[in-house]
C-alpha cells in the first residue's frame, strides 16, 4: 500500500525555503487533520524567516493563519464531519500552568507548536480544542484572519471604549485596519494615521472618520483640531517603533489609554516623561497573542460581517511562492498577502 504524501514549505535556515514532500500526518485519537485552504502571511513569519527572532528554531514550517476542511478525525472526535469547513489555532496551550489557570492562555508557559507543522503545507494536524467550525456560508479567505483578529480583539477589549470616544490608530496595514473596524463596533470614532496613501484610502472606505498622513500634516495639530483640543481617548500603535509610542502618548486626552500593539525589533527603549502619565492619568499597556475566548469573539465578528477581513487581501499566491510573499510583506507592498494552498477544492 502506497503512503500518501503532502507538500510543505520548509524553512531550512533563516532566509532559505524549499518545497518538500512528506507522509501525511497520522491522526491521534483527540486530533483533527485539516486540509489547508488558505494561510495568511503574518509579519511574525517574515521576522522569523529573516532570523530576527531568537526564539525560533530551524528547520521548521511556518504559517499560523489557516482555514481549511476537515480531512480526518481521531477516534474521540465525534462532533466534526469530513469536509466541514474550519479554522485553526496553532498554539496548543498546556491548560495547567499559572497563566492558563488564570485565563491568560495567551501567556501559556508551556505551549507546543512545531510538532503539528505549519500552515504552509497541504495538511495540518491539531487537537480538537484548537479547531473552530465555520458556518457553511463563511468565506474561507475571511476566516483565515481569525487568529490575527483575535489578537486585535484582545487589544481593543483592554480599552473599554465608550460610544462616541475617539481612537487613534497609528499604522493602518491589515492589523491597523482590523483595529479600526473593531473600535467602530464599540461605537468609537477613528483617526487613521499612515504614510501610505492607498492604506488611508482603504481606512476611509472602511469607516474611518478622519485620515491623516503625518508626513504631510502635523499629527498633533490634526488631533487637536479633530477633537476640539481634548485629545484622543485611546490610541493603538500598530507599527513597531519606540519613537512612534513616544510621539503618540502626548496626544491622549485625560484618562486616555495607549496600547503598544506591535513588537519592536530590534529592541529599543522608551523615553517618556512620567509626569505625562501621572497628571494625565494615562494607561499605557500592551497586548500580545490571544485566548480561546478572543478567538471565538473574532470569529463571530467575521461571520456576522461586523469586521470585513476579506477586503484586506491584496495578493493571493500559490504555495510555492511563499518566499515571494515574504518579500512583499517585508517591502510593505499591498495589504494582506495570502497563500492559496488547496483553495476551495474541499475534500
Amino acid at each position: 500500500m502506497s503512503v500518501k504524501t503532502m507538500r510543505q514549505m520548509w524553512c531550512e535556515t533563516p532566509g532559505q525555503i524549499e518545497l518538500r514532500e512528506r507522509p501525511i500526518f497520522e491522526v491521534g485519537e483527540n486530533q483533527v487533520l485539516v486540509k489547508t485552504a488558505y494561510t495568511g502571511i503574518c509579519p511574525w513569519d517574515v521576522r522569523a524567516f529573516s532570523g530576527k527572532s531568537s526564539s525560533v528554531k530551524f528547520p521548521r514550517v511556518l504559517g499560523h493563519e489557516t482555514s481549511g476542511y476537515v480531512a480526518e478525525v481521531g477516534a474521540n472526535v465525534k462532533d466534526l464531519q469530513i469536509g466541514q469547513p474550519v479554522v485553526c489555532d496553532f498554539i496548543v496551550k498546556c491548560g495547567v500552568c499559572p497563566a492558563c489557570r488564570r485565563g491568560l492562555q495567551n501567556r501559556c508557559q508551556q505551549p507546543t507548536y512545531q510538532q503539528f507543522g505549519g500552515g504552509y503545507g497541504d495538511y495540518v494536524c491539531l487537537p480538537r480544542s484548537n479547531i473552530y467550525p465555520l458556518q457553511p456560508t463563511t468565506s474561507l479567505k475571511a476566516a483565515a484572519f481569525m487568529e490575527p483578529l483575535a489578537c486585535v480583539v484582545r487589544g481593543q477589549n483592554m480599552f473599554q471604549l465608550y460610544p462616541g470616544e475617539v481612537e487613534l490608530v497609528v499604522g493602518v496595514g491589515p492589523i491597523g485596519l482590523m483595529h479600526m473596524q473593531v473600535a467602530r463596533q464599540f461605537g468609537a470614532r477613528v483617526i487613521a494615521a499612515d504614510l501610505v496613501p492607498e492604506r488611508l484610502a482603504k481606512a476611509k472606505s472602511l469607516g474611518a472618520e478622519w485620515v491623516v498622513n503625518p508626513k504631510e500634516t502635523d499629527l498633533a495639530e490634526f488631533v487637536k483640531e479633530a477633537t476640539g483640543g481634548w485629545g484622543v481617548d485611546a490610541a493603538v500603535v500598530a507599527v513597531g517603533s519606540a519613537r512612534l509610542v513616544e510621539q503618540t502618548l502626548p496626544l491622549l486626552a485625560p484618562g486616555g489609554r495607549l496600547n503598544i500593539f506591535a513588537g519592536i525589533y530590534p529592541r529599543d527603549e522608551l523615553r517618556l516623561d512620567p509626569n505625562l502619565i501621572h497628571y494625565g492619568e494615562f494607561v499605557l499597556t500592551g497586548s500580545a497573542d490571544s485566548t480561546p475566548q478572543n478567538m471565538a469573539q473574532a470569529l463571530r465578528l467575521i461571520e456576522t460581517g461586523q469586521v470585513n477581513t476579506e477586503t484586506l487581501i491584496s495578493h493571493l499566491l500559490p504555495l510555492t511562492e511563499v518566499g515571494r510573499g515574504f518579500e512583499l510583506v517585508a517591502d510593505t507592498a499591498g495589504l494582506k498577502i495570502m497563500i492559496e494552498v488547496g483553495g476551495e477544492a474541499g475534500i
